[in-house]
């Protein structure tokens, strides 16, 4: 848990981004203006469930909700949010239509709770509860395992070299795929290689893009800027001209993609939490 300062000409939104990974998100009574001054949230409090995205849009430029969540491993949600990852692909649904009332009293609790400290025990306690309550879908790949070399890699791995560490078919690995993470291996490993670019964020204008795309494994500066649009509506040099703050972009300066998955396969009541979902929060976290 860190606190990020915003300077003066700071952006104060931060971008949205798509990504691989399930992600449990709160929103709270307070909302921070444009202005700095902090107020009640014409939204007011919400839990959402937010699915691997695809594609996204701008950011809204208006008030900023007080947040707090977490981001889910590859393959794992399913032991919390009871449903198939491939139903919440490029969807939001609010977490009271997955758990009932339980989710509206947890959103309860984490508003109440004193501090973030006391908001990430009551969360773990939550989720730790629910391991097991759901079986994980069968399989016999790791995916945990398979998509974390992906991160490692920086999307650099390939569909034919996964199904064949696997020892399994192309076809039959973007099954599986398509199943339990809720994307396709392909699409999976140029989100990770996007989030890896992410490096370059805040840079100003000391990037050779040319050279960056060669070394990202992008075919050309052309299809960068194609595939950093369609992840985040901006461009690469958008994103390099400003000092945003992003979990993915402070993942990604400080170089440990484990961050968000994990090595472990197995699931079971003795699993620690941290060995399933990350801490990294969603954006706009206000610690």
């Amino acid at each position: 848990m860190r606190e990020v300062i915003f300077q003066a000409g700071d952006c104060f939104c931060s971008p949205l981004f798509a990504d691989g990974h399930a992600s449990l998100v709160f929103s709270f009574e307070k909302a921070c203006q444009l202005d700095g001054r902090w107020k009640r949230a014409a939204a007011g409090p919400s839990a959402d469930v937010i699915g691997p995205m695809t594609a996204v849009g701008a950011a809204s430029l208006g008030e900023r909700a007080e947040m707090f969540g977490v981001y889910f491993r590859a393959a794992q949600d399913t032991q919390f949010l009871t449903v198939p990852t491939r139903e919440l692909t490029d969807r939001v649904a609010a977490l009271r239509d997955l758990w009932g009332r339980a989710g509206l009293e947890l959103l309860g609790r984490l508003g109440e709770a004193a501090g973030e400290s006391a908001r990430i025990a009551c969360l773990e306690s939550v989720l730790e509860r629910r391991i097991g309550a759901v079986s994980a879908l069968p399989s016999s790949l790791d995916l945990p395992a398979m998509t974390s070399h992906v991160i490692r890699s920086q999307g650099g791995a390939t569909v034919q070299g996964l199904a064949d560490a696997a020892g399994v078919s192309r076809q039959h690995l973007t099954r599986v795929f398509r199943e339990s993470v809720g994307l396709t291996p392909k699409l999976y490993c140029r989100l990770a290689r996007f989030q890896a670019a992410l490096r370059y964020a805040g840079r100003g204008d000391r990037v050779n893009w040319a050279q960056a795309a060669l070394e990202m494994g992008y075919a050309d500066q052309s299809h960068m800027i194609a595939e950093f649009r369609q992840f985040s509506s901006l461009t690469p040099q958008a994103l390099a001209r400003k000092r945003w703050f992003h979990p993915f972009i402070e993942r990604a300066h400080t170089g440990v993609p484990d961050l968000l998955v994990g090595e472990t396969a197995d699931v079971s009541r003795d699993t620690t939490i941290s060995q399933l979902v990350s801490r990294v929060p969603p954006p706009m976290l206000n610690t």
